[in-house]
């Protein structure tokens, strides 16, 4: 395919300085999968350094509409996955790969917690891919380098709320909710078939802006910086990896390369030497956890509405996450051909 897009040879030749060849050489996936696992650093003697991945919108524990091995951080299964790392000691180092736009705010400040416990006993090198902000940025902070690539966005510190109200779609599709509470802000974040009332609003204001502290904060803690220094840089500003380094939110620019070579110096292991890199990723899901899965997206309807909301707020509704993501990331979800899905997404388009 290459050879029929001769735009494309050209800029190789001139990206690998290669004009005078005539032909360049070029590896068949046939003899790229015949390459050696060791050759890579994925099997060696010696020293181990796990890999912990992480992708896609943060949550704290799966919701009844994702179906198993999708596209997701669950704080619960990862928070598991720190520890067994934590509590190994074949692990000299770990690599926190990160690529995600954020999430559910409280699960968010629990992973910084683990990872802040997991740097404390070995050096944790946060590698940033594509995006690494909001909550993907509360996690990296926790680490003891943070490397992002020139292009990585990342930053955002900040959080994104709200609540909807889904009356007048409620009365449309015919579908009628009461709830029966006890307490002043019993109701606060289950009664979405009504606004709030001033009391709640207020409530509600006052629960954001402590999200937000609480995250500026801790980013001034853990990148050694004064409050006023992290607002500078804070307020859900988005940067670039560059432009990040420059303010004090990344240590280092490079890839996942550069990620192995500062966990094995911070490991004190000399960089000639071969190290192992062990991937902490969770297994592929079995059939039946599939069938499992698609059975949960074809409950009633209550539970259906109650599973895409889940997707689009946390329960306590506040979400460390890049703006403009949040919609962007659901119609990618599983759960986007859901009938009820579609039906909420006709509607909301409506405005």
């Amino acid at each position: 395919m290459l050879s029929a897009r001769p735009g494309v040879m050209s800029m190789l030749k001139d990206r690998l300085e290669q004009k005078k060849r005539k032909n360049l050489l070029i590896v068949d996936y046939g003899k790229y999968s015949r390459v050696r696992k060791w050759t890579l650093g994925l099997e060696s003697g010696g020293d181990q350094v796990a890999i912990i991945r992480t992708s896609g919108s943060i949550s704290r524990t799966r919701g009844p509409l994702s179906l198993p091995g999708s596209s997701s951080i669950v704080g619960e299964q990862l928070i598991e996955k720190i520890r067994s790392v934590r509590e190994s000691e074949r692990y000299k180092a770990v690599i926190l790969r990160i690529d995600s736009p954020g999430g559910d705010a409280l699960a968010s400040d629990l992973l910084w917690r683990e990872i802040r416990l997991l740097a404390s006993s070995k050096p944790v090198v946060a590698s940033m891919s594509d995006v690494a902000a909001s909550g993907g940025y509360y996690m990296a902070m926790a680490a003891t380098t943070v490397i992002a690539e020139k292009l990585t966005l990342t930053g955002s510190i900040g959080v994104v709320t709200g609540k909807f109200n889904l009356g007048k779609l409620y009365e449309r599709i015919g579908f009628n909710k009461e709830v029966i509470s006890k307490g002043k802000y019993a109701e606060l974040f289950v009664a979405e078939q009504r606004p709030f009332r001033p009391d709640e609003a207020e409530l509600f204001e006052k629960s954001a802006k402590n999200a937000y502290k609480q995250f500026r904060d801790k980013a001034a803690f853990s990148r050694s910086m004064t409050v006023d220094e992290m607002e500078e840089v804070a307020q859900g500003r988005v940067w670039t990896g560059k432009a990040a380094s420059s303010r004090g939110l990344v240590d280092a620019i490079g890839g996942f390369s550069r990620a192995v070579a500062i966990a094995k110096q911070k490991a004190n292991i000399p960089q000639h030497r071969k190290v192992r890199l062990v991937e902490m990723s969770r297994p592929s899901p079995s059939l039946p956890e599939i069938v499992s899965g698609i059975g949960s997206s074809l409950l009633g309807l209550e539970s259906a509405v109650k599973g895409i909301l889940q997707d689009v707020a946390s329960s306590g509704a506040v979400q460390a996450r890049m703006e403009g993501i949040l919609f962007e990331g659901l119609e990618n979800a599983p759960s986007a051909a859901n009938p009820v899905f579609l039906l909420l997404k006709d509607y909301f388009s409506s405005f």
